[in-house]
């Protein structure tokens, strides 16, 4: 998870008890995501061009969408391969 996040603008990883809080900001207009990942973006509102999205991962499923999430806001940004 970490690492799917590394170097993304204003991507943070906290460990907590049991699970790991992830904020990504995620580009407004990001393409080739699952209905999934593109159901948990709309929770979260644009603005300023970005969805900024917090979630609170507790198992494999969240930390895919996340993952998903991140990788395409990197494609998105140009800031590298995860």
């Amino acid at each position: 998870m970490e690492r799917s996040c590394e170097h993304l603008p204003g991507a943070q990883v906290v460990r907590r008890d049991g699970y790991l809080a992830v904020t990504l900001d995620v580009p407004a207009g990001v393409d080739g995501l699952s209905e999934r990942a593109r159901a948990l973006l709309s929770a979260f509102p644009p603005s300023g061009g970005s969805h900024r999205v917090r979630v609170d991962v507790r198992n494999r499923q969240w930390a895919a969408l996340v993952m998903e999430l991140a990788n395409a806001a990197r494609a998105q940004s140009g800031t590298g391969e995860s």
